[in-house]
């Protein structure tokens, strides 16, 4: 890995110069970048076991459901699945180098958090096993091991200070809370199904959920790379969709009483699933696009830094020190040049560090709107706090009332969080 470079001990402060902090910057951006791309390898390995657990959870859903009678074998052969993608993550963590994460305190305190929880599968697999734990309990467990798993994407684009690999990265997370919310959809489908009837809490969880969905691949589709938005459009058209629409509609129109034959809840498996994977494929292109791209920065990178010393050191190789008072007419007036400095070499330098901070700035400007989306996120995610400790609600409701807010007063979610948050901050002063 690339390091700046240490100043020599014959070095004092006075005699380091424009060109020394010029290079020591391209460095420190190379090793940034790097970090980024050890950071994004992680992520690919995060949505892989998000996807095995998303699985998980539906299956044995299935098998507490019915009583141990249905799914067991399948649920037995993704047990070994999720462990291989559990395995993966952990010796993914070994190539992070902790010691140089300086300004990603929030990520390892998410990572720490999602090892905390992956501790505790095994005794909730056990709880499955046995059957100790209602459907409805598994599935909050499984929920929150995902949203923390979810959440380690979002600080990794929020410490990312690339513009465009911020902007990948957040339509990956969007794209993957989407998933996630398919997901849900199907294990509280399961849950219904195998049971034969539908209680108006889950209709409308399920509702709730549909609407979840569409929202998150809204932003994706509002920030995606048109390769990547190309990818999921070619998934969609296909005639299992339909199928999953007719039974979501049998959903909505269920009455209370009525009886639904058990075998469905195999096939509302079959049918989400089959959606789920279907936007796996596009995740797996999102992971890959994502490490293309840093590959391609640290390149790039790379090249600017030897073209950086490429053209000091001819500078000073070739152009000889001007004496005293030998300034062109062409001469750059905002510069200060001293006795004894040559007017060219400084010019060339300036327009080297100009030509920099210029870069710097439209990053700070790209990378700024890049941002705006996880921006409405925090918003959104502090007010929902709010409302789950005042008024007592789950997580799920909190968003509800939040997106039932936001229609019936035609806003933007996130202008209906920041009022939440200003009434709130109100009354607390």
């Amino acid at each position: 890995m690339t390091n700046t470079q240490p100043r020599p001990e014959s070095m004092s402060a006075s005699q380091l110069s424009s060109q020394d902090f010029l290079l020591a910057a391209k460095q420190a951006e190379i090793h940034s970048l790097k970090q980024l791309e050890l950071s994004c390898g992680l992520v690919t390995h995060v949505t892989a076991l998000i996807h095995e657990l998303q699985r998980e959870r539906g299956l044995s859903n299935i098998y507490l459901v019915s009583r141990g009678s249905r799914g067991g074998d399948t649920r037995a052969h993704q047990l070994g699945l999720s462990t291989f993608a559990v395995d993966a993550f952990r010796e993914a963590l070994g190539s992070l180098e902790l010691n140089s994460m300086t300004s990603a305190a929030t990520l390892l305190n998410r990572i720490a958090v999602v090892l905390h929880r992956l501790d505790s599968l095994d005794a909730l697999r056990q709880q499955v096993n046995a059957r100790e734990i209602a459907a409805a309990n598994n599935t909050d467990e499984y929920n929150q091991l995902i949203a923390d798993l979810l959440a380690l994407i979002f600080e990794a684009a929020d410490i990312s200070g690339d513009p465009q690999i911020t902007q990948a990265l957040v339509a990956m997370f969007n794209f993957l809370q989407g998933k996630e919310y398919a997901g849900q959809e199907r294990a509280w489908g399961v849950i219904g199904f195998s049971a034969g009837e539908f209680s108006k809490n889950i209709i409308d969880r399920l509702n709730g959920l549909q609407y979840a969905q569409q929202r998150c691949l809204d932003i994706f589709s509002d920030v995606a790379s048109t390769d990547a938005l190309h990818c999921w459009e070619s998934q969609t058209n296909d005639s299992s969709y339909s199928e999953l629409a007719r039974m979501r509609q049998m959903i909505r129109r269920y009455e209370p009483g009525e009886q639904l034959p058990t075998t469905m809840a195999e096939i509302w498996y079959e049918l989400t699933t089959h959606r789920i994977d279907a936007m796996q494929r596009c995740e797996q292109r999102l992971a890959q696009e994502l490490l293309t791209l840093c590959e391609a920065k640290i390149d790039a990178a790379e090249m600017d830094l030897q073209q950086h010393h490429r053209q000091l050191a001819t500078l000073s190789d070739t152009v000889p020190l001007s004496s005293l008072g030998d300034e062109d007419d062409n001469a750059d007036t905002t510069l200060s040049i001293g006795p004894g400095v040559n007017v060219r070499v400084a010019r060339s330098i300036f327009d080297l560090v100009q030509h920099q901070a210029e870069r710097l700035r439209e990053l700070n400007d790209a990378l700024g709107q890049a941002r705006q989306t996880l921006e409405e996120r925090k918003l959104i995610d502090k007010a929902k706090g709010i409302l789950i400790k005042s008024r007592n609600i789950t997580e799920e409701q909190a968003y509800r009332q939040l997106r039932e807010a936001a229609m019936s007063n035609n806003k933007r979610m996130v202008d209906v969080a920041a009022n939440v948050i200003s009434v709130a901050e109100m009354l607390d002063g």
